[in-house]
């Protein structure tokens, strides 16, 4: 007769892991809560959106591209305005918008309709430049632009220009008018800054990152002594806005940016993957001549971006506000320390947040050793049991994961197709696309749905150690070329195959704590990540994010079972080699339960 009782300490073994991955949710998530707008009346040297938002409701009136001439020129007085409000006189670097020795320039052009040429063939970009003087000429560079979007479409395999839909409330109102109110506060603080600031309003940016070229072209002197380039972009309407881009070597800018913005939303993941994605900004042109960028942008509700609905009326106020209170954070942190450290270094930074307010950051090279420590665990785990594996079972296991990732992610994509197809949702990714979100949370959650019932199936088979050898090799393959091509993104991969490798090596006693801490780490990495990934990438690419969501759940499963699991008589006689042969798989456990 087989009696089965659980204790209270059984019980808080097997829940102790479920409710740190619960923990590691809630604090993966809070990362991605935004500040709530300051209104009109706040403290005059805080940011406040609701003030901000009269700049972009002046500046996103109308689309004013580069091929609205009337419109765009009523831009550029508005923005030159709205310095003259604060007391600031503004430069205008006037410029040609084409300069026919470049081939680039050329290229842009003679796509242009004949009508379109007319216009803008003796036009300049208007670049739009303010100075304010502190004690020291140490130079920080605050950058955006005010021109909207040239919408691109294709023809017949070939690109064309058109004057544009949309009014660019966010890309670029967004970065403007942060500047805008940035400055605002500073000056209210009444006191001249320790150093120096330098605005600059770029114009054609849209064409072909313009006004940059020609300030690194033609006034590059002017520039002799920044230190830092701020630029301020936008690629949605709502959600954090995320310090995306850094320049090479940025363990010193980053952990400026990290030390003295109290709500950062970042992660080395995100320099790594832009440096491989094809999007550009003005710091495309900034980077090249040595300087040290910081990059910042929104990327939610990206089916609003380069379209008629990027306006005023659909702009996110807490987003706003977010980008508001890091633009301030910063520029006070530099215009009032006369101590502002040199931003240059040797080396990058490795980093992520644990929640909202913290974050983790270590050199390059503590990455790397992470890496090769995650790997050589995996592995040893793998060696420690390999003989009491049944490797086909393994493989078996192996090909069981991919294929289901695969497919369900195929899946994902061909949804997106047809639903391109049958034009409903936007061909090129531009507009608004109502599916989307359904598309990916289907998919994703199907992929893992079929994911932790394969690998919770499999354990209940008593082939725990067999999947568990499966995962552990899946990932440190992954990690090898991800260690390679995105390094700062490999924490990713690296610290939950590590903590993953460390639960099945733990002794049974404290198993259940390293398994609440490797299913913390696990989730509270992966939760931002993946919808990070989503707003990245979904756009075209949904069956990129269905898999990447897929990932993780196969690790954190066999964590969870891990810590959970109880070591019984029976499941130690199993096997004579090795008391670990085969895991506390719930079959093993089952039948070995107290005998009375």
């Amino acid at each position: 007769m087989t009696d089965r009782r659980f204790s209270v300490p059984d019980l808080a073994r097997r829940l102790l892991a479920p409710i740190a991955a619960l923990l590691g949710l809630v604090a993966g998530l809070s990362v991605l809560i935004l500040p709530s707008p300051a209104p009109t009346t706040a403290d005059p040297t805080t940011f406040s959106a609701e003030r901000a938002m009269a700049s972009i409701n002046r500046l996103a009136d109308e689309p004013h591209s580069v091929l609205r001439r009337e419109a765009h020129d009523r831009a550029r007085d508005d923005v030159i305005g709205m310095f003259a409000n604060l007391g600031y006189t503004a430069n205008v670097h006037s410029d040609p918008l084409f300069d026919f020795s470049i081939p680039e320039d050329k290229e842009t052009f003679d796509m242009l309709s004949t009508e379109q040429q007319a216009a803008v063939k003796d036009a300049t970009a208007d670049t739009i430049v303010v100075d304010v003087p502190g004690k020291s000429e140490r130079t920080m560079a605050l950058m955006a632009h005010y021109d909207s979007a040239t919408v691109e479409g294709t023809e017949n395999d070939e690109q064309s220009y058109s004057s544009g839909t949309s009014h660019g409330a966010a890309d670029d109102g967004y970065g403007v008018a942060a500047i805008i109110e940035t400055l605002r506060a500073i000056k209210a603080e009444g006191r001249q800054p320790e150093n120096s600031l330098k605005i600059v309003i770029t114009d054609g940016e849209e064409i072909g990152l313009v006004g940059a070229r020609n300030e690194m072209r033609h006034h590059r002197a002017d520039y002799d002594n920044v230190d830092l380039f701020l630029n301020l972009e936008a690629r949605g309407m709502s959600g954090p806005a995320f310090m995306f881009e850094t320049s090479p070597n940025n363990s010193a800018v980053a952990g400026y940016f990290l030390s003295h913005v109290k709500q950062p939303v970042s992660s080395s993941l995100l320099p790594s993957l832009y440096a491989r994605m094809p999007n550009t900004t003005d710091m495309a042109k900034v980077i090249p001549e040595g300087f040290t960028v910081l990059n910042i942008a929104a990327i939610g509700e990206a089916d609003h971006y380069h379209h008629a609905t990027d306006a005023p009326r659909y702009v996110n106020h807490s987003t706003l506000q977010h980008y508001g209170d890091q633009v301030l954070d910063l520029t006070r942190a530099w215009a009032f320390d006369g101590q502002t450290p040199t931003l240059t270094a040797n080396g990058d930074l490795h980093f992520f947040q644990l929640w909202r307010g913290m974050t983790v950051s270590y050199p390059a090279t503590v990455g790397t050793g992470l890496g090769c420590l995650a790997i050589i665990a995996a592995l040893g785990v793998v060696v420690v049991r390999a003989r009491s594996l049944r490797w086909k079972r393994v493989l078996g296991t192996v090909w069981g994961l991919t294929w289901r990732a695969a497919s369900v992610s195929a899946a994902a994509g061909l949804v997106q197709l047809g639903a391109m197809a049958m034009k409903w949702a936007p061909e090129t990714g531009i507009g608004p696309n109502p599916l989307l979100p359904w598309m990916f949370a289907g998919g994703a959650l199907i992929g893992a749905g079929l994911t932790a019932h394969f690998v919770v199936r499999r354990w209940k088979e008593g082939l725990g150690q067999e999947t568990l050898a499966a995962v552990l090799l899946l990932l440190a393959a992954a990690c090898v070329p991800l260690m390679v091509l995105l390094p700062g993104a490999a924490y990713v991969l690296v610290l939950p195959t590590l903590t993953l490798a460390l639960t099945a090596l733990a002794p049974q006693r404290v198993r259940p704590v390293v398994g609440a801490l490797a299913a913390f780490i696990m989730v509270v990495i992966f939760a931002p990540t993946v919808l990070l990934i989503h707003e990245l990438l979904s756009l075209s690419a949904v069956w990129v994010t269905v898999f990447f969501a897929i990932v993780p759940v196969a690790p954190l499963a066999l964590v969870l079972l891990q810590a959970g699991s109880r070591r019984t008589r029976s499941a130690t006689a199993r096997t004579s080699s090795s008391s670990d042969a085969v895991p506390d798989g719930a079959a093993t456990a089952g039948r070995a339960a107290a005998t009375a």
